[in-house]
């Protein structure tokens, strides 16, 4: 091999070795730095659009705030903090007038903390079942929210007994059930009574309402007092 053609060969080795140590020290860290820039563009895009998604959940609930802040006023006047039971009696002398009968009495008693009620036992379970006897799967579980107690949730009784006609007591408690506080009628009795001066006159009937008005506490303070 001549002379010339060994520098040849060296200048080429050489040319090849500058342009690897140049891919190597120059372009590759370039690539490296590109593809973990692409890598990062596609977590901040992931983020981006996980952000907009929690944007838009965010400004649906602002726009339906309102009538949440609505529904939460009716709910909470229907079953209020406190019994407040100067309110519920403005409420039925109200309802009372625009029904045409006249309230005789009104009655409460101290309020019942809350039980959770217990499991409702099979039709086809007997009615005194053994000690020993299995639970069935056929009993029925109630549903009930574990934020509910007896140290929060509370029942007043109340009876309310008012004088007047058959449709007039039916138009009394129908308004009386839909009006602003919970009211829930669990007896219903009536009672005529004659006028002893006046034998040609229209026995008169009064009807008498028993249930419960509720109390629901922001804490778990004791019941609320009828």
């Amino acid at each position: 091999m001549t002379r010339n053609r060994l520098n040849m060969l060296l200048a080429a080795a050489a040319m090849v070795v500058v342009a690897l140590a140049g891919f190597f020290l120059g372009v590759q860290p370039h690539l490296a730095q590109a593809a973990s820039d692409r890598t990062d563009q596609v977590s901040v895009d992931a983020t981006n659009r996980t952000t907009a998604a929690e944007l838009a959940r965010l400004k649906a609930q602002a726009e339906s705030l309102p009538a949440l802040k609505a529904e939460l006023a009716k709910l909470t006047a229907s079953v209020p903090a406190s019994a407040s039971m100067s309110s519920f009696y403005g409420a039925v002398d109200g309802v009372a007038a625009r029904a045409g009968v006249k309230v005789s009495a009104i009655t409460t008693s101290d309020a019942v903390a809350y039980a959770a009620p217990a499991a409702a036992a099979s039709d086809t379970a007997a009615a005194e079942p053994s000690a020993t006897a299995e639970p069935s799967d056929s009993a029925t579980s109630p549903v009930t929210d574990p934020a509910i107690s007896g140290k929060n949730f509370s029942a007043i009784p109340v009876s309310v007994s008012v004088d007047g006609s058959f449709d007039q007591a039916l138009a009394f408690v129908g308004g009386l059930q839909d009006g602003a506080r919970l009211f829930l009628v669990t007896t219903v009795s009536s009672s005529a009574s004659q006028d002893s001066t006046d034998q040609a006159a229209t026995a008169a009937t009064t009807w008498t309402f028993g249930g419960y008005v509720y109390v629901l506490t922001a804490d778990s303070n004791t019941p609320a007092k009828g």
